[in-house]
């Protein structure tokens, strides 16, 4: 069972943090495919699979060690792992946090030593999202067996260890169905951290290099994490760091394709430059540290530091240009060239280029439609839309009609239909934009094929397209009506255009095609509205770290730039690639003046809000949203106001400030720092507990209010100093300038920057359970220059309290404002919901009106919400 490395053992030594463990020797994940998910029907339907695969015995027997190995074997053959040293962040987690598009079962392993001068009986705390087991020095002492999906759960119990040499090895177990956070965490309470240590064996070779090594790589850092075309992209070393020696220093993606690769001896101050951001593709990467090729290669060195990174090296447009045919051409031209997936497939299909088509990429989103993978209704919705458009051309690939049509008969349109045995499903149908989705392949599958019996559901394409139609237009009214639940979502709105654009295009229904186009006018009007410059910078309903750290990342930055010439194209191509085929839809013109015309000053005030069903959200009850933005020629500020104080929370993004692309400020209170998307809320995205924020123009205060064991204790903003072109920290507050455009930035509880770590540079943290933030916006042509802008607000009148504020203004105002009570503006209460459904220059509407109407100088748009599909129930 096993293969331990038989040379004699070194051992690493580290302290407890606080009294975590934060080093061990990690192996696994072991992930298994449920291929029989029916099995294991029902809520419990992971306890079921983690009972069905549970091993009591653990596959190896010899002593972890770095490097050393054991095979795991299973009905599907050997599966073999290697120990590896695992560092944690300051968030105490082994993280082997993922995303499986399809469902399997999870298990891992952790193994510590920690020695202590006397034996003692120790508190521990064991963090899990799943099942868990621990063993001291051999003797199984604790396991938990729940499950918790996000914040993961504490289960304490006490160990007795002895005087010495005490082993500690956790299995950790989780079972996945699309984002599945992974975390352990062990404390022991009542361990002297100052004696206590931790060991970890090790068989690696030439040990005190790899000691060298290790200080190196860990002194390491970049100044940002993402990086734009005409940026260098650099790996530092602190002017004090104490560390020497000869690395090669590679940038590769995380699937391992090797971009640049340079060799450096390390010196106090030392930098590689790996050259400007627009010579390598866009995407994920990472910086990785390692020794010598000799050293890994040939002698087996094999330790290395990897830091995440993102480039985003496309072209930004700050300005309108162009035509929307020539933008709609470029995006069609950018989406090809991408090789990306099948949406790259239908993008040269749309562009004639048939000698480019590359099948074997259509199989594959075939292929993962077949299997129910999560997301399935994505790539089914450009599949039908790529057969409608282009199936019939002489020059489509012979041998994929076959499988297109089978795939579509196939597949599964709605949670209600059954789940034969032996079939998965990974599937999520019940999120907003999933919906729709869904409910768009149901309406273009049955109009496709109306007399064909879909074997699934046992019906036919006409039935098919009467259920989807009628769900379709249930969506459309209940958005027509009040909005989005995921509101201004820059991730999936453009899903929501994906399936409003197919809808609008290709649906026969002429009382639905026209539903779907007022509806997509909606949404580009809220995301003319709340966007800057092409930056949708605004509070978000569900979000993703990378989309707000940077507006290049948006989902939603290519569909700006086609519908009204600002902002990139990305990798983020299938509603944008939708919107481009759809000839049918012409984007008003007065949609993109709003977007890009800029007054001196745009207060606008949004509320959304509906209720949940059952049939379509799985839960019932009401939602809503009150939000502002205030825009000006220099900058945004976008938020949330009194949105669910006190909450749990998840993707929901409550404020930003926007500049540019680039230099965006915004806080919130991080479950980890891990900026992996399946923790929901993770470093960035999301708050654990929400804040209570309001907003008047310039101002904003937000007030958090941690629970007393918060796990992290902190609440931070992000702050990229490399972003401004000027920054300073001084008096208590963080200032930034951008052009013409000012902020400063305080907290009750001081702010800390961040100088090292993953977040160098780009964060401030404010430790405290209760905490005020305060911000204020700048503007040259009312505050002058940046010096005078910093001593004004330093002069204003500030009065913290435990979960409040007072202030004075730069514009002679006061605010008051804290966790309970009114926002109050000069001594008067300003409101915090009720708003209308819009309210701003371009429209006065109420919510649930049967209509809108959108002005602008000598333009009027009518939006009609009153189509009714009566025929169809």
């Amino acid at each position: 069972m096993t293969e331990t490395t038989k040379a004699a053992l070194n051992r690493l030594e580290y302290p407890l943090a606080a009294g975590y463990i934060h080093n061990w020797l990690v192996a696994g994940p072991y992930a298994l495919e449920i291929d029989n998910l029916a099995s294991f029907a029902g809520e419990d339907f992971k306890a079921k699979i983690a009972a069905a695969h549970f091993r009591p015995d653990l596959p190896f027997a010899e002593t972890p060690a770095e490097q050393s190995r054991f095979v795991l074997r299973d009905e599907r053959g050997e599966h073999p792992f290697t120990w590896q040293v695992g560092h944690t962040l300051e968030d105490h987690f082994v993280n082997l946090t993922g995303f499986y598009h399809t469902c399997h079962y999870l298990c891992a392993w952790a193994y510590a030593e920690v020695t202590v001068d006397e034996a003692c009986a120790v508190t521990a705390t064991l963090t899990t999202n799943g099942p868990a087991d621990l063993w001291l020095n051999g003797t199984h002492c604790h396991r938990q067996a729940e499950f918790q999906l996000q914040l993961p759960y504490r289960r304490s119990f006490t160990l007795n260890l002895q005087a010495g040499c005490n082993t500690v090895l956790v299995r950790f177990e989780n079972v996945a169905a699309r984002a599945c956070p992974y975390v352990m965490a062990l404390h022991l309470a009542g361990v002297d951290d100052t004696t206590a240590k931790v060991t970890l064996p090790s068989a690696m070779p030439l040990f005190e290099r790899r000691q060298r090594l290790a200080n190196v790589f860990a002194a390491a850092y970049l100044e940002q994490s993402t990086y734009q075309r005409d940026h260098e992209i650099k790996v530092k070393w602190p002017a004090d760091a104490r560390v020497a020696g000869e690395i090669v220093v590679r940038l590769q993606t995380p699937a391992g394709r090797i971009y640049a690769e340079g060799k450096l001896l390390v010196r106090p101050g030392e930098e590689l430059n790996l050259g400007k951001a627009y010579q390598y593709p866009e995407g994920s990467y990472q910086m990785v540290l390692m020794p010598t090729q000799t050293e890994y290669y040939v002698h087996g060195l094999r330790i290395q530091r990897r830091i995440d990174l993102q480039i985003a090296n496309g072209k930004y447009s700050l300005a309108p240009y162009g035509s929307y045919e020539q933008r709609r051409r470029e995006a069609l031209d950018d989406a090809a060239r991408r090789n990306l997936n099948l949406f790259s497939e239908i993008a040269k299909m749309a562009l004639g280029r048939w000698e480019q088509i590359k099948p074997a990429v259509i199989e594959a989103a075939i292929a993962g439609i077949n299997r129910r993978a999560d997301c399935s209704d994505f790539y089914l919705t450009g599949l039908l839309g790529m057969q409608y458009r282009f199936g019939n051309d002489p020059a489509f690939p012979a041998a994929l009609r076959e499988p297109i049509e089978a795939c579509i008969l196939n597949f599964k349109y709605w949670m209600d239909e059954p789940r034969p045995e032996g079939t998965r499903d990974a599937m999520c149908y019940w999120t907003e934009n999933h919906q729709i989705l869904f409910h768009t392949c149901q309406v273009l599958a049955g109009q496709l094929y109306p007399d064909r019996l879909f074997p699934n559901a046992g019906k036919t394409g006409a039935w098919h397209r009467q259920q989807g139609e009628r769900r379709a237009f249930a969506w459309l009214r209940k958005r027509a009506a009040g909005g989005f639940q995921e509101w201004d979502s820059n991730c999936y709105f453009s899903e929501d255009v994906l399936a409003l654009s197919h809808l609008a295009d290709l649906a026969e229904t002429v009382e639905l095609a026209e539903m779907a186009a007022v509806v997509l006018d909606k949404l580009f009007f809220t995301l003319a509205v709340n966007s800057f410059k092409g930056v949708f910078g605004s509070t978000h309903g569900r979000t993703y770290a990378a989309q707000i750290k940077s507006g290049r990342l948006e989902a939603t930055a290519g569909i700006s730039r086609l519908l009204w010439g600002q902002g990139v194209f990305n990798r983020s191509i299938l509603g944008l690639v939708g919107l481009a085929c759809a000839q049918s839809y012409e984007l008003p013109p007065i949609l993109a003046q709003v977007a890009t015309v800029l007054p001196d000053e745009l207060w606008s005030r949004e509320r959304h809000a509906g209720v949940f069903e059952e049939e379509y959200d799985r839960k019932t009850g009401t939602w809503e949203v009150n939000k502002v933005s205030y825009k000006t020629p220099d900058y945004m500020l976008a938020s949330a106001q009194d949105y669910q104080p006190g909450e749990a929370g998840v993707q929901q993004h409550i404020w930003q400030a926007t500049f540019d692309p680039d230099a965006v400020v915004f806080v919130n209170h991080p479950h980890c720092l891990s900026e992996d998307n399946s923790h929901r809320p993770n470093a960035w995205h999301g708050n654990v507990i929400l804040p209570r924020v309001a907003q008047w123009k310039d101002v904003l205060v937000a007030v958090h209010k941690l629970p007393a064991d918060d796990w992290l204790g902190f609440t931070h903003a992000y702050f990229p100093a490399w972003a401004f072109d000027e920054y300073a920290l001084r008096g208590g507050w963080a200032f930034a300038r951008k052009g013409d455009g000012y902020l400063a930035l305080t907290a009750s509880r001081g702010l800390e920057p961040v100088w090292r770590g993953p977040q160098a540079l780009e964060e401030l943290r404010s430790y405290g359970q209760h905490n005020v933030w305060l911000l204020h916006m700048g503007r040259a042509a009312l505050d002058g220059d940046f010096a005078a802008f910093q001593e004004k607000v330093l002069g204003l009148d500030i009065s913290f309290e435990e979960l409040s504020v007072h202030a004075t203004t730069l514009r002679g105002e006061s605010i008051d404002f804290g966790w309970e009570g009114p926002l109050l503006i000069n001594e008067h209460e300003q409101p915090l919901d009720g708003f209308k459904h819009y309210d701003n220059l371009f429209c006065q509407v109420e919510l649930n009106a049967e209509a809108m109407e959108i002005e602008f100088i000598d333009q009027l748009m009518r939006l009609d919400f009153s189509a009714r599909d009566a025929d169809r129930g």
